[in-house]
């Protein structure tokens, strides 16, 4: 279920570990952050996004750890970002045969099946130090950083920057 939490700004939260997927309304659709977790759940967001006639226009990682980097059919074939560290680093995992038996190793045996691994990370890396996210909404921009992963990134809504909490929810 999504939840407002300030003008065009939206959130849902993981049932399995309590981490956001975060919306943004744009002009002609949506920019999904940090899609969720589980399958069902991310078929939950897409069918609330649906209900609302608010198509997936974009996609963002904050970092490279799989729970960040997953995605859903029925989000569709959006463009999917993430700070080029970020990209890099997934993609080196994701170069390794054994990588989904790498990310298996750390999830709770009840979810290995519900964890969709047939998207994973495939992201677009944006050029080193982009300054924003390349979409038709409202300009978002990026404040990498290297606090919890390498190519984390900080998201500030700028139309929003006058209320704190922005990048404390949009980091992950």
């Amino acid at each position: 279920m999504l939840h407002k939490v300030a003008e065009g700004v939206l959130v849902h939260e993981s049932e399995f570990i309590q981490s956001n997927s975060v919306v943004v309304q744009g002009r002609k659709g949506v920019l999904l952050i940090d899609p969720g977790i589980t399958a069902g759940e991310m078929a939950s967001l897409a069918d609330d996004l649906g209900r609302v006639g608010q198509p997936v226009v974009a996609g963002f990682s904050t970092h490279p750890d799989w729970d960040h980097v997953l995605w859903h059919a029925n989000f569709g074939d959006a463009p999917r970002y993430g700070a080029a560290r970020c990209a890099a680093s997934i993609q080196d995992l994701l170069s390794n045969a054994d990588w989904k038996d790498r990310i298996a190793e750390g999830l709770p045996a009840e979810y290995t099946d519900e964890i969709p691994m047939e998207l994973l990370g495939l992201i677009t890396g944006l050029p080193a130090g982009a300054a924003q996210i390349p979409w038709d909404g409202p300009i978002i921009r990026i404040i990498e950083h290297q606090a919890h992963a390498p190519g984390h990134a900080a998201l500030l809504i700028e139309e929003r920057a006058s209320w704190s909490p922005v990048t404390c929810f949009l980091t992950s």
